[in-house]
């Protein structure tokens, strides 16, 4: 009976050793478990350093309205703040992080009262800028009144418009202030009432300088907020300048910064590659404190999570916009296909030594490819901006063509492979289908002397 017994026991602890092995190899084997080769490509791709053609914008930017001060004041003001954020980061940001307390508050660029209160109406924002000629007209009194308290803020578009990126000196959080991107939407109105007021020429200049800014900062900005309020800075003031336009002889001359403003932006313009690389520097420095709050805590919590895996999740994800495929369906101006990863799960090799990770990684993130395919809309915008500036030098010329004859002549690089410009039913806009949003199309109005033909 005793021998009975002792074998059980032997041959039980035989068969524990066994599992115990087994679970040692598989977590080895889990931890050692390398990224995809598509998480390599994307990260290698993400932490590529751009090289950032021009000055900063960031000073001019985030203290764009703060009054008296010069050029060299904004920059060392900026500059200043800088260092105390970073102070912040590591003296308050930091700490709090690993003890899983809320910080306080950062140190603040502009104070509240440093600068004229945002309008709550009164002005044209980027999405009401097609209609924004008309609602100017309508009281243009008004409108003068809302911009006047804005004057220091109209004067600074010019200091920003002569820089060539935006970067951001702050190190990425949650909490890190960001410029205030709604300010850029106050020229609309000011460009709108000087051609109400008869002074088209200088409406045209400014529309073309804004849309010159929103276009640096959406093909030179180191962040997916700053790109896509660049996308929607330079898609307003196309929209407005179409309407503008339309109002005017076609042979009225054009300023001559409005050429490399709205030339037509390349597949790499309009993709979000580069935003996204500011995305990737954030979640990196995320990880590498994740990783430093669990090394302070239960020695056994390192086995539920390795920010090398978190990170090429991560990459994967944020890369797919930088992905060939995109590339190429940008270069077509084809829908920015669908491309859905699967959803990770424990029992998966990566993810049994980085539960955590996997969790934080299949949680519900933002709609990059929803964010790149409005951003298709503003090639798709400035495309047909251009083709109404080649339609208005042929009714220049002769004005006796059809509209829907000149099309057909247009340049290849306008027509557009997948989405033709037509003629809107009523005959006073040109109008190519929207991917960002199906069912919508985009438009713009054709010159009056060209409508209904």
């Amino acid at each position: 009976m005793e021998w009975t017994t002792g074998r059980a026991v032997r041959r039980g602890g035989a068969a524990l050793a066994a599992v115990v092995l087994v679970a040692l190899v598989v977590a080895g084997v889990s931890w050692c478990w390398p990224p995809s080769p598509a998480q390599e490509q994307a990260r290698a791709i993400l932490e590529a350093r751009p090289q950032w053609p021009g000055s900063n914008a960031y000073a001019d930017l985030a203290l764009l309205g703060v009054p008296g001060l010069t050029p060299g004041q904004r920059q060392a003001r900026a500059e200043a703040h800088a260092r105390q954020f970073e102070r912040w980061y590591a003296d308050v940001y930091v700490p709090a992080f690993l003890q899983d307390r809320v910080p306080t508050a950062p140190p603040a660029l502009v104070e509240a009262d440093a600068r004229a209160a945002f309008p709550d109406s009164g002005l044209c924002g980027f999405g009401a800028a097609a209609g924004c000629v008309a609602a100017v007209r309508r009281d243009p009194q008004a409108t003068a009144a809302a911009l006047a308290p804005h004057a220091v803020l109209l004067e600074q578009m010019d200091a920003l418009a002569a820089h060539g990126h935006f970067h951001s000196p702050l190190t990425q959080t949650e909490a890190t202030p960001w410029p205030q991107w709604q300010w850029l939407q106050v020229p609309l109105s000011a460009h709108a009432l000087a051609h109400v007021q008869g002074d088209s020429a200088r409406a045209l200049a400014g529309l073309c300088r804004d849309a010159g800014i929103g276009r640096m900062l959406m093909t030179q900005g180191d962040g997916l907020v700053g790109v896509m309020a660049g996308g929607r800075l330079l898609q307003a003031n196309a929209g407005l300048f179409a309407e503008v336009l339309a109002e005017l002889p076609v042979d009225a001359p054009l300023p001559p910064g409005c050429t490399t403003a709205f030339a037509l932006l390349s597949a790499d313009e309009v993709g979000l590659c580069q935003g996204m690389r500011g995305e990737f520097a954030m979640q990196r420095r995320l990880a590498t404190l994740t990783h430093r709050k669990i090394v302070q805590g239960r020695w056994y919590g390192r086995f539920f999570y390795s920010a090398r895996k978190t990170l090429a999740g991560q990459a994967e994800r944020l890369g797919q916009v930088c992905l060939p495929e995109v590339r190429t369906a940008l270069a077509e101006d084809r829908r920015v296909p669908d491309m859905p990863l699967p959803a990770p799960s424990w029992w998966q090799p990566q993810c049994l030594t980085n539960a955590l990770g996997c969790t934080l990684n299949g949680i519900a993130a933002p709609a990059y490819l929803g964010f790149a395919r409005r951003q298709q809309d503003v090639g798709a915008q400035v495309r047909l901006l251009q083709a109404l500036l080649w339609l208005r030098g042929q009714a220049a010329q002769d004005a006796s063509v059809p509209v829907a004859q000149w099309l057909e002549r247009l340049p290849a690089e306008l027509r557009g492979r997948q989405r033709p410009l037509v003629v809107s039913a009523d005959g006073g806009a040109l109008e190519v289908a929207a991917h960002g949003t199906p069912a919508v199309v985009l438009q713009m109005p054709l010159p009056q002397a060209m409508r209904g033909r």
